[in-house]
């Protein structure tokens, strides 16, 4: 029974830190900006195991900017399966792609601090962040296997993130 609450508090963690924080608010700057719901979604995406959102963003945004390339951090066939899986990319995210959220307060106080705030997470809560590095490393892979795809079943360990591939096309 733990477990499976652990799962559904990670995918209400997932949905609001992940999927419409980090990936639709930040990476992608939609919604209005509102200064409550970066502080939610920060603390929600640090919950999963986020504890860099700048460069979160930055790596999303690259991996928009050249999907499917040699240049693609997300890309399984360049960058390898399990550096993928494990988010192991250690390229340079060039600071224009990540201007507006060095300037924001809040991103900087997660990116700075977040390496130490993570620990009591870990240690009070390892199954939501054991979850958040699995659907990360799901939607990164299996998302990106053959070019950005859909799968149905991404949306069990990454909310809301199935339809990668409708995803990079409305972009």
């Amino acid at each position: 029974m733990f477990l499976l609450w652990s799962y559904i508090l990670y995918l209400i963690l997932a949905t609001i830190g992940a999927t419409y924080g980090l990936h639709r608010y930040w990476a992608h700057r939609k919604g209005e900006r509102r200064v409550w719901f970066e502080w939610l979604s920060l603390t929600c995406a640090l919950l999963i195991g986020v504890y860099r959102p700048i460069a979160w963003v930055g790596i999303h945004r690259l991996h928009h900017r050249h999907s499917d390339t040699p240049k693609d951090p997300h890309s399984p066939t360049y960058q390898g399966f399990w550096n993928v899986f494990l988010s192991r990319w250690k390229g340079h995210i060039p600071y224009r792609l990540v201007r507006d959220c060095v300037k924001n307060n809040r991103m900087k106080f997660f990116q700075r601090y977040g390496k130490y705030l993570i620990w009591p997470i870990v240690i009070l809560s390892p199954l939501t962040v054991l979850f958040g590095y699995i659907g990360i490393g799901v939607l990164n892979t299996a998302g990106h296997s053959d070019g950005p795809s859909n799968h149905w079943w991404i949306n069990l360990f990454a909310p809301f993130e199935g339809n990668h591939k409708d995803h990079h096309e409305g972009l």
